[in-house]
């Protein structure tokens, strides 16, 4: 390696932040206190937010979107905006060349993911989703114990996520059929995309839950693999915890806080344990920046199939619930 790569390797990764709203803000505190990365820009709908955004943590705020994504010392383009409108500055940027990092869920449905990895692969760019579990170790380890056969035949598996975030927030991104809200699409594509990594694509999926306003508000899915059921319970306005617990012949794998988790057990007959105290949302930035300049197209860690079988796996929970939102009709 010659020392202008090496001078590229070691100096923090330029991103361009589109969308300046509170998840945004939450990643540019981990990504700015890691070190391994700057915001070079940032844009937003509301020009007063992104100005605030540039103020706050040291970039310069654009009157476009395209000028954030091609301003100078960008390498790539992380996407935090309302759900609605992922797929269309991930294709921007895809069209002006720069790798993008876009929030989950990816898209609005499995047709638009396939039409923007499909414009990425045609353009040679990289592009991932910011599925942060799977940008970070401990789902893999939990994953190696799984395939590694640790916990034995494996009996049963279910999946939590329910907390009432409706009574703490009226924030349109939850509720807004317009800006593709509701639990599924929020918090549901977790559990769904961990037994998808887990497990693979289930022999069947059903889904059940309560509408409101046009969204799903909870839900309960089955995930059938044959042998053994995946039961997962989501929710938005109720409030039952987060928790992941795989039952095998030889042993059980708890894992508290799962989609964001530090720490997993696996007891019975051969015992394991993981604890671990690292910026997740760094994490995932680092990774992704070094992804992008290996020169990498598709994501080690978050792959676009994998993206597109669990936007199926949505679409599908969707369609069984009734939920179709406007952009679709």
């Amino acid at each position: 390696m010659d020392k202008r790569s090496v001078e590229t390797e070691n100096r923090p990764f330029g991103w361009a932040f589109i969308g300046c709203g509170g998840i945004a803000g939450g990643v540019a505190k981990e990504l700015l206190k890691d070190g391994g990365g700057k915001i070079v820009a940032c844009w937003n709908r509301t020009k007063s937010r992104a100005e605030k955004f540039a103020s706050r943590f040291g970039c310069a705020s654009t009157d476009t979107a395209e000028q954030a994504i091609t301003f100078d010392g960008v390498e790539g383009v992380y996407v935090a905006t309302t759900h609605d409108v992922h797929g269309y500055y991930t294709r921007l940027a895809v069209s002006l060349g720069v790798p993008v990092l876009c929030e989950k869920p990816f898209t609005v449905n499995a047709n638009e993911a396939r039409e923007v990895f499909g414009a990425a692969r045609e353009k040679g760019v990289y592009v991932s989703e910011a599925m942060w579990t799977w940008h970070n170790k401990p789902a893999h380890i939990v994953r190696d114990w799984v395939k590694s056969g640790r916990v034995g035949e494996i009996k049963s598996a279910s999946v939590t996520y329910a907390f009432p975030m409706l009574q703490f927030s009226d924030n349109p991104r939850l509720t807004s059929p317009e800006l593709i809200g509701g639990a599924l699409l929020d918090i549901g594509i977790y559990p769904i995309r961990y037994m998808y990594e887990l497990f693979g694509m289930p022999k069947k999926i059903t889904a059940e839950g309560e509408k409101r306003g046009g969204v799903d508000i909870s839900e309960k899915i089955t995930m059938d693999y044959g042998a053994f059921r995946a039961d997962l319970t989501v929710s938005m306005d109720k409030l039952i915890g987060e928790k992941l617990v795989i039952e095998g012949s030889d042993g059980r794998i708890t894992v508290p806080f799962f989609h964001m988790a530090k720490r997993g057990r696996l007891t019975g007959k051969n015992k394991d344990s993981f604890k671990i105290n690292a910026l997740l949302y760094a994490t995932q930035f680092r990774r992704v920046a070094e992804e992008i300049r290996s020169g990498k197209v598709d994501s080690e860690f978050c792959p676009a199939q994998a993206t597109i079988d669990t936007m199926t796996l949505l679409d599908e929970c969707r369609r069984q619930l009734g939920v179709v939102y406007p952009c679709e009709k």
